[in-house]
């Protein structure tokens, strides 16, 4: 009986890394994928330099200006002069990639709403989406994924951040 349990034992053990090696696997290939993909979809060098320079600054501004209780103090003036250049700039670029054009169209829509309304949700969500986005495309060092994009591995499923995006989108 003892020589079964501990049979029993190595095989869940094993079967336990083998599961662990393969997430792990599917993991680094799906997000070296997107990043290849989106690096690769650009019209030339310029292009791709706009894809990632553009969620950069983006995430970062959004960080800045919205991160550690800045939400609760926004100049609404600033907020919307970006989204307003946000719409113009994410206009201009030619996306081959499916998921992340879709991202910039959601992040597009919710810059719009945010040029002509004081709306804290779509501001909130733009930041969510270049979160997502600046990890995806330049591997932003940070632990959490919001799951508000197609293009990162988020919470998708059971009512996740894309679809409170398209959502929100949907009633504005």
């Amino acid at each position: 009986m003892s020589i079964f349990v501990r049979q029993k034992k190595t095989l869940t053990v094993l079967a336990l890394l083998l599961f662990t090696i393969a997430g792990s696997a599917w993991y680094y290939i799906s997000t070296t994928s997107v990043t290849e993909q989106v690096e690769a979809s650009g019209t030339g060098q310029a292009s791709a330099e706009s894809y990632s320079t553009i969620i950069a600054s983006y995430h970062q501004y959004y960080n800045k200006t919205l991160c550690f209780d800045a939400d609760n103090h926004i100049n609404w003036n600033d907020q919307q002069e970006h989204a307003r250049q946000l719409v113009t700039r994410i206009s201009t670029l030619q996306v081959k990639n499916e998921k992340v054009e879709k991202d910039l169209q959601n992040a597009k829509d919710l810059a719009q709403e945010v040029t002509s309304t004081k709306d804290k949700t779509a501001l909130i969500y733009l930041h969510r989406i270049f979160h997502d986005l600046d990890k995806a495309v330049n591997h932003y060092k940070q632990k959490d994924s919001f799951g508000y994009t197609y293009t990162g591995t988020g919470k998708r499923w059971f009512g996740g951040g894309v679809n409170k995006v398209e959502e929100h989108i949907a009633k504005n």
